[in-house]
């Protein structure tokens, strides 16, 4: 008798899916720094927002905007461009899934580079793109590769895992050398010094995506923002589901958005820890490596492997992310979290690696 798996797509068949962070079971008493997820609750004017939709019940029934078009005006208003130069998605890895369906026939080729975000592979794959992954470093420098056949590139900066951001000279540099479209994922762009938003003016070939999950605390929502020229949003939309953002998404992203205040305070302790974190680490032989996110990435000194920290972190009830790769085998990459958080990670490394209290 058939299982119908036989009628799969060759490409679905084939692939390895997405493997995200261990999520562990509500009232799970762990310390989770494998997501990068925000150590502090969102903005209260979030569930200020939403309270006020659940009170009115009969809204409930109704179709939210399917244009999301009071979010996407606040978030023009912050970048600093017009609100047709705006596209909101279900969290930036719903606009990846636009971008490859806008732009990808099948067998044209989606670049990026290794190590970065490990979901773009499986989302080309499904679409039956071509991959093509090149390396991040070329003789001990960024990589600043020539791609006339690539129809897109994505570009993750601050880069997911290893923590460090390229600078806009670069992006501008990367979109001349480019015939396609340059995707620069700025997942982690709040906690960094520098953002390519000023480029949009310049680069038409130019799409930059955001996401609300990890400096407005609002993971849960799945809200992600697309910006680029008016004729590419233009074109985007149409390939956007209808409805794509609950009522409830919607008006929370908004509120979280419009209080600016209260992101550069929550961007203000994630940086605080994430420096004080880096230094201790350092101080007890880790190699750290630079970073303008909210996680660091941080390879133990011999004779100590990462994968048996790793356990023993996990066993001691913290979560941190290790992966396989063979580039990232040696490290493993920690979220940071409120103080307590780190003053416990910190002791546990100690205990594992057998330190003493460090003056």
């Amino acid at each position: 008798m058939s299982s119908g798996v036989e009628y799969v797509r060759r490409e679905v068949r084939q692939m390895a899916g997405y493997s995200p962070g261990h999520q562990p079971l509500p009232g799970s008493k762990v310390i989770k720094l494998n997501t990068n997820e925000s150590p502090l609750p969102p903005s209260p004017a979030v569930v200020q927002a939403i309270s006020k939709v659940l009170a009115d019940s009969p809204l409930l029934r109704r179709y939210p905007d399917p244009q999301s078009m009071e979010l996407r005006r606040v978030a023009a208003a912050i970048a600093g461009c017009r609100v047709e130069q705006v596209i909101a998605g279900n969290g930036s890895d719903e606009l990846l899934r636009i971008l490859l369906d806008t732009f990808i026939e099948e067998g044209e080729k989606v670049a990026f580079f290794s190590p970065s975000y490990s979901l773009y592979p499986v989302l080309t794959k499904i679409r039956g793109g071509a991959v093509q992954v090149l390396p991040l470093f070329q003789d001990g420098l960024l990589y600043q590769p020539r791609l006339d056949d690539a129809k897109l590139f994505f570009l993750t900066t601050p880069n997911a895992p290893l923590g460090f951001s390229f600078t806009n000279d670069y992006i501008r540099q990367m979109a001349s050398n480019l015939n396609g479209i340059l995707v620069v994922d700025e997942a982690y762009a709040d906690f960094a010094q520098e953002n390519a938003l000023p480029l949009l003016a310049e680069l038409e070939n130019l799409v930059i995506l955001r996401t609300l999950s990890k400096s407005y605390g609002l993971a849960s929502l799945r809200v992600g923002l697309g910006f680029a020229s008016a004729a590419l949003i233009e074109q985007l939309e149409k390939v956007r589901d209808s409805y794509n953002l609950d009522r409830l998404a919607q008006v929370g992203a908004r509120a979280a958005l419009e209080d600016q205040e209260y992101l550069r305070e929550t961007v203000a302790l994630v940086v605080s820890e994430r420096e004080r974190l880096a230094s201790v680490l350092q101080e007890i032989g880790f190699t750290v490596a630079p970073s303008q996110t909210n996680f660091i990435f941080v390879t133990p000194p011999s004779p100590y492997k990462a994968a048996e920290l790793y356990a023993g972190l996990e066993k001691a009830g913290i979560l941190v992310r290790y992966f396989s790769d063979p580039q990232l085998f040696h490290g493993l990459r920690i979220s940071i979290g409120t103080r307590d958080e780190m003053d416990q990670l910190i002791m546990t490394m100690k205990n594992l690696m057998q330190i003493g209290d460090l003056k």
